[in-house]
């Protein structure tokens, strides 16, 4: 089975989709600077009993260019014309990093569209080293080099992986040095920095949401999973330990175990069989 590419267009978003695999639908939103490929390795994992939607965010690969005013609020608007347009009702939705600040808000904003939440390497709140992070890559591309989309590429790998060191090389599509643009970028560092979701919010999420964290993971921190986990209603949480911020293709049997469980365990009797 080959995957399917194709565009979608609302009339203030368009985006390139990839389709693989057969079941439930599941939508996959990615992090920050980085396209729908970088999902590739768990996809292959789920696609003989999940149907995997991953498209790429507004200022990445093949979807409509970001500015400096991005917000996670247009971009989660963004992720809910993706599932209107699949046009299936509610569908399972999972993101990483980035992608899982613009889930969380997606199942708050539009229950209706949202079966199921999992949210990977992420966080509601950011920390101070968060924070720092963001800072260090706007400081890399404020010194104006050549190849400042490579610099922070190898930038991230440093703090990517937990205390085994990193076991796969980044995927192409995080922070591709061909594509990068320094407008683009910036504008997922402001929409990161802007992100803010209180327990009051987190309440408000209805779906049945899985949160999955690495206790390496020096971005997005196992206390700010714990807080998602005691704000969020019908959640569970699960740690992976010795994982750092991005088990999810350094690992993705595991990873795909869980996230496979997750949908069938809410899916119908017979679904997707």
């Amino acid at each position: 089975m080959e995957p399917i590419v194709r565009k979608i267009s609302t009339p203030t978003f368009t985006t390139e989709i990839r389709e693989f695999g057969q079941g439930p639908t599941l939508v996959l939103i990615q992090g920050g600077g980085t396209g729908k490929n970088a999902w590739n390795a768990l996809v292959d994992r789920l696609a003989p009993r999940i149907r995997c939607v991953a498209f790429d965010n507004r200022g990445v690969g093949g979807a409509s260019h970001a500015d400096e005013s991005l917000t996670i609020q247009d971009l989660a608007r963004d992720a809910a014309s993706v599932v209107e347009a699949l046009d299936e009702g509610p569908v399972h939705v999972a993101g990483v990093s980035l992608g899982g600040f613009i889930a969380m808000r997606v199942a708050a904003m539009r229950p209706d569209l949202v079966s199921t939440l999992t949210l990977h390497a992420t966080a509601a709140k950011l920390d101070r080293r968060t924070i720092q992070q963001g800072d260090f890559r706007r400081y890399i591309m404020d010194l104006g080099l050549p190849n400042t989309g490579g610099m922070i590429r190898e930038y991230l790998r440093t703090w990517a992986a937990g205390s085994r060191g990193l076991l796969a090389d980044l995927p192409s599509d995080v922070v591709s040095h061909s594509e990068f643009s320094r407008q683009n970028y910036l504008g997922h560092l402001n929409a990161i920095r802007g992100h803010d979701m209180g327990a009051d919010e987190l309440a408000t999420i209805t779906a049945p949401t899985l949160i999955t964290a690495g206790a390496e993971d020096i971005l997005c921190s196992l206390e700010n999973a714990r807080f998602m986990h005691r704000s969020i209603p019908n959640s569970q949480l699960v740690i992976l330990e010795r994982a750092g911020h991005c088990y999810y293709f350094e690992e993705p049997v595991l990873t795909g175990a869980l996230q496979e469980g997750w949908i069938l365990q809410h899916e119908p009797a017979g679904a997707g069989a």
